[in-house]
C-alpha cells in the first residue's frame, strides 16, 4: 500500500498540503512565508548513489527575496551531502545552484520568478563529476568537476525547505523556501534529456532507477488529513510504503 504519514503540530496554516488545483492525485506542499521550523522530512532509507536525479516542480513566493533551500540531504559525517538552493534577486531571474559533499556549484539564471510553476531537475555523478540542470524539461546548464572523488552517502536525511547547519536541523529562517513544491521524484541514476523531456510531456515519472516518488493517488475511501487542509487527502495502494513528516511552526 502507498502511505503518506503526516506528522502534525498544532496548525498556523504556514504550511499546508492540499490538492493540486484541479486534481485530486497530486500533492502540494505548501510553505506559507519563511521559518525556521517548516519542513518535511523524507522517512525514507537511502542507499549509497555513485549517480543521483532529482526532479520536482515548484513555484516560489515571489514576495520572497534571498537565499532559499528547495532540499538539502545530510549524512551523519556530512552535513552538506547533497543540495539544491536557489538565489532570489528582486527582478531578476531564479537563480540555481547545486551542492555536492559541501562544494557549491556556480549559480545558473532558471526562470522568471513571477508566482509560476515551473518543473527543475538536476543530474549529478560522481564519474567526472558530471551535472546538469533541466528546467520545463530543457536542459539549462551543465558542466564538470563538482566532488567525483564522492559517492552520496547512505542513510541520511533529506528535507524539503529547508538547509541543515546539523544532522536533521539548526534551520535558518533565511535560508528557507517559501512556496510551493510538488512532484518530487529521486532516482539513483542519471536521467538523460529525452527522458526528462518524455516526463514533462506525459506527467508521469521514469521507472527506471526510481527511488522515492511522491506522486501519490487517492482512492476517495479514507481520509489522511483532518487538519488544515481543505480537502481530504486521501489514499490507494500505488506500490512501496513511502513517509513523509510535514512539521508545522
Amino acid at each position: 500500500m502507498g502511505l503518506i504519514s503526516m506528522c502534525l503540530t498544532p496548525c498556523s496554516g504556514a504550511v499546508r498540503a492540499s490538492c493540486a488545483a484541479g486534481s485530486s492525485q497530486t500533492l502540494i506542499l505548501e510553505f506559507a512565508g519563511r521559518s525556521d521550523k517548516n519542513h518535511a522530512r523524507l522517512r525514507h532509507k537511502f542507499h549509497s548513489m555513485g549517480s543521483v536525479t532529482v526532479c520536482t516542480r515548484l513555484r516560489f513566493d515571489h514576495n520572497s527575496f534571498g537565499f532559499s533551500t528547495i532540499f538539502s540531504y545530510s549524512i551523519q559525517s556530512y552535513i552538506n551531502e547533497f543540495q539544491l538552493r536557489a538565489n532570489l534577486v528582486q527582478g531578476k531571474p531564479v537563480q540555481l545552484a547545486l551542492l555536492v559533499h559541501g562544494k557549491h556549484g556556480s549559480y545558473q539564471e532558471a526562470f522568471l520568478n513571477n508566482n509560476s510553476w515551473h518543473s527543475v531537475c538536476v543530474t549529478w555523478t560522481q564519474d567526472g563529476g558530471r551535472w546538469a540542470f533541466y528546467t520545463d524539461g530543457r536542459v539549462l546548464s551543465r558542466g564538470n568537476g563538482l566532488r567525483s572523488s564522492h559517492t552520496i552517502g547512505p542513510d541520511g536525511l533529506f528535507i524539503i525547505g529547508q538547509e541543515q547547519d546539523t544532522f536533521g536541523g539548526s534551520f535558518k529562517k533565511d535560508e528557507s523556501f517559501s512556496g510551493s513544491i510538488t512532484e518530487l521524484h529521486i532516482w539513483d541514476r542519471v536521467l538523460n534529456g529525452n527522458e526528462i523531456l518524455t516526463m514533462e510531456k506525459e506527467c508521469l515519472p521514469v521507472s527506471s532507477g526510481l527511488v522515492f516518488n511522491i506522486n501519490h493517488r487517492y482512492d476517495q475511501t479514507q481520509s489522511l488529513l483532518s487538519v488544515c487542509v481543505a480537502s481530504s487527502l486521501l489514499v490507494a495502494p500505488i506500490g512501496p510504503v513511502i513517509y513523509i513528516d510535514v512539521v508545522w511552526s
